[in-house]
């Protein structure tokens, strides 16, 4: 029977296998298939071997640390690793700095390799290990192999008391392949084998540098609890990194005449502090080995407290006891940090609560949001008419809280020295001042305890750490959080009721004291008051008092009885200015109005009809713009003054309520007949537009006399603010009416009268629920039983 063609291609396949796996020598054993041995070389020619190549280097000095470069080869595979070990003068393999760790008693090192070469090959840790266990701990993954092809060796070149010598020492490498073959030893050029490379090396001194992690106490008071810092510098070895291998200090006490010695510890080697990872700081408190001990008591200094330091180089070689390695201070108690809440950057943002607008003399990018494709910044609290910090609540209001200490911020002087000025958008200097004395006592911040509406604040990391919940003799909880927790010096709050809440935070230094006087920052979250729960006017008065064109008695009447026929609230408001007392408190943004006290009134009135005053209307965008996008109503009343207003708003990118106030978005969006009453005194009458009544000008000529005497002696008003464009949604409600050319006194020319008769001085728009009114002229100085016919219909529209 004739084979089948897929059978004899499997009878094919086979023999083939068959026949490679013979010529491979696969599964047996002899010398002309047995694997051969990888070769070595260092690359770099620093130090020296007996070849004719090197040897003449044998006398050469070399700076102690070396980069030694390596290649290897392998005939029949492929190079998987490399060991290396240094040597001193007698042939024992010793350890250096970097390379603490070699296998002295062979536990690491394969049999092959110690059997050719002999043990003390540094140790390196596998791929994937764990390297919190350190390599000398038996429980950790460690190999002599390593994948690096070079190694920095730091040779030994200082005497057992750390004095700088010639030493020389031995660097050896070899290499291992894919099937567990390594460097061979070579029967005619045994030295030759291993790629080696002598080096007698030196080194200069070091120099240490000691102080404080807050500076140089030089002689000066400090509290019981503050971190040493070290540096070291080796300019006298220009190639090597100035990378210490260790330092060490001890404390001195001395008599108060600085000279005469009262005790004197050993020396501590800075690596033993479990309080600091880095080499280069120390802690001392009281409560520290070595501890501090007071120098200072009931007043009168008993001793002074000198620490001197010395730092070894990665050669061995230790710096000289001078002048930069020491310092001196006096330990007194009584020091305390004092915390500071940075209500610069304690800001909310919720859609009751923001600006659609960015501040670009903003220090910082305040936190946003998007909505509608407009972005919307999170802004400071407002301070209500109880001078209380205030933000209307929402169910997506986020709270931004910033603390610090008193001497974290400040400004470096030209001459080196600082000034402290706790504003967190200077330079951070990072010192920390006495609450009591503004002294610095060179220690630091180390936790923050946290309250929040009375208990302590919930952070769920350490809610089960009863170490981290401290409690007062007085019984006050709080939350104790390290400086560099998550929470470092920020909170963001979330989810809060309406309401009041107190935010308590304080400091807690090196020394384990806390700040007696925690720092405070309570706020009121208002809830949004629906429209039909509003009711009555607010009027605001910004016109500053002045007895021949605003007195206030005069103007505050006047206004009153504008409104007579309302029956409802009426409340009269001063705004506070620097030169005026008044009822009204200023936040961090400058502003007055707070939305939580303006939502409460169905219509606000803000009038400055003082032209000899530009009033603070440009400062008040947030809180009237918060205000109308709620529904609110708002009559501006204003003079020339209205204009230069109206294009801050303009200039400072304030779109939104110049649209609420029907303004035509552009610099300048209104222009002025006069800025002083003595020219161009043509206002007579402003004209009622669509349904609205005239109002006159109150002058002795046409009505009444005028409180301003000049009004009466011109028979007319120059301060007004006129619109010769306006929004498209608005409606111009009153147009300015002026005398006559030619009449006496100071009539217009013609060309006058054609360039400022009938522009527009009264503006009606209506957003939504909001309706607004902005009068370019005061309503005070008109005829006021015609401005009280015109509010009336006002009123009837709004309330």
């Amino acid at each position: 029977m004739m084979l089948t063609k897929s059978k004899r291609l499997l009878i094919m396949t086979i023999w083939v296998s068959l026949i490679l796996l013979v010529l491979t020598g696969c599964g047996k054993s002899g010398h002309k298939f047995a694997n051969q041995e990888p070769t070595i070389r260092i690359t770099s020619y620093e130090g020296y071997d007996d070849s004719e190549l090197l040897a003449h280097y044998a006398d050469s000095l070399f700076i102690f640390q070396q980069k030694i470069f390596w290649s290897a080869s392998d005939p029949d595979g492929v190079i998987t690793g490399y060991a290396y070990r240094v040597k001193d003068q007698n042939g024992n393999p010793i350890s250096t700095p970097g390379n603490e760790y070699i296998d002295l008693n062979g536990d690491v090192t394969p049999e092959n390799v110690i059997e050719r070469f002999g043990t003390g090959w540094v140790l390196h840790y596998k791929p994937n290990a764990n390297q919190d266990l350190p390599l000398n701990d038996p429980n950790s993954r460690r190999t002599i192999w390593t994948s690096a092809k070079y190694a920095v060796i730091n040779f030994p070149a200082a005497d057992e008391n750390g004095n700088p010598i010639t030493k020389e020492s031995t660097f050896e490498v070899i290499a291992i392949d894919n099937r567990g073959g390594i460097t061979p030893v070579h029967p005619s050029y045994p030295k030759r084998s291993i790629a080696w490379r002598n080096f007698k090396s030196t080194s200069a001194r070091p120099t240490c540098f000691l102080s404080t992690t807050k500076g140089n106490p030089d002689g000066e008071e400090v509290g019981s609890g503050i971190r040493l810092s070290f540096t070291m510098k080796d300019e006298l070895n220009p190639s090597v990194p100035a990378i210490p291998y260790k330092f060490e200090f001890k404390i001195i006490k001395l008599q108060p005449d600085s000279t005469t010695i009262i005790s004197e510890s050993d020396w501590y080697d800075t690596s033993i502090s479990p309080n600091d990872t880095n080499i280069n700081k120390f802690l001392l408190t009281r409560y520290t080995t070595p501890s501090l001990s007071y120098d200072i008591e009931n007043g009168v200094t008993q001793s002074i407290t000198k620490v001197v330091a010395r730092t070894y180089n990665m050669a061995g070689v230790t710096s000289e006891t001078d002048g930069y390695s020491s310092i001196s201070f006096k330990v007194k108690a009584g020091f305390r940090p004092k915390t500071l809440i940075y209500n610069k950057r304690c800001y909310a943002l919720g859609q009751n609560h923001y600006v659609d607008y960015y501040d670009e003399s903003s220090a910082e990018v305040m936190p946003f949001t998007i909505t509608s494709g407009t972005q919307r910044y999170a802004t400071h609290f407002f301070v209500d008419l109880d001078s209380t910090l205030t933000a209307i609540n929402s169910n997506n209001i986020k709270v931004w809280l910033r603390w610090g200490w008193h001497g974290e911020y400040g400004k470096i002087l030209a001459s080196g020295d600082y000034v402290v000025n706790d504003d967190p958008y200077e330079r951070k200097i990072d010192y920390l001042l006495d609450r009591f004395t503004d002294k610095n006592y060179y220690s630091e911040i180390t936790h923050f305890d946290l309250r929040l509406d009375g208990q302590p604040y919930n952070y769920p990391p350490l809610a089960n750490d009863p170490n981290a919940h401290i409690v007062d003799e007085d019984g006050k909880a709080w939350i104790r959080l390290p400086l560099y927790s998550p929470v470092r010096q920020t909170l963001v709050l979330t989810s809060l009721s309406s309401g009041l809440h107190t935010f308590e935070v304080r400091c807690v230094d090196l020394q384990g004291e806390v700040d007696p006087i925690p720092a405070v920052f309570t706020f009121l979250l208002v809830d949004n008051l629906p429209i039909a729960n509003r009711n009555g006017i607010l009027i605001i008065d910004d016109d500053p008092n002045h007895p021949s064109v605003a007195p206030d008695a005069i103007i505050r009447a006047k206004y009153e009885e504008m409104l007579a026929d309302y029956n409802g609230p009426k409340d009269f408001i001063k705004r506070k200015t620097d030169i005026e007392a008044g009822d009204t408190h200023q936040d961090l943004s400058l502003r007055h109005l707070a939305p939580s006290d303006l939502q409460k009134y169905k219509l606000v009135i803000y009038h400055n009809d003082n032209f000899q005053s530009s009033g603070n209307l440009k400062l008040e965008n947030d809180g009237l713009t918060l205000y109308l996008r709620s529904g609110g109503n708002l009559i501006i009343s204003s003079t020339n003054t209205l204009a230069q207003n109206l294009d801050a708003f303009v200039l400072a990118k304030q779109k939104t309520i110049i649209s609420f106030l029907g303004v035509y978005y552009e610099s300048p969006p209104a222009s002025i007949l006069s800025n002083a009453l003595t020219i161009r005194p043509f206002f007579q009458q402003a004209l009622g537009q669509n349904g609205y009544p005239n109002v006159n000008l109150q002058y002795s000529a046409a009505n009444e006399p005028s409180f301003v005497n000049l009004i009466n002696n011109y028979q007319g008003l120059a301060t007004i603010t006129y619109f010769p464009k306006i929004n498209v949604n608005a409606t111009a409600i009153y147009k300015m009416g002026i005398k006559p050319v030619g009449y006496t006194p100071n009539g217009p020319t013609q060309e006058q009268f054609n360039t400022y008769n009938n522009q527009i001085i009264g503006i009606r728009c209506v957003t939504g629920n909001s309706h607004c009114y902005t009068f370019g002229f005061p309503l005070s100085y008109m005829y006021t039983p015609d401005v009280k016919t015109m509010m009336n219909k006002i009123l009837s529209e709004v309330m």
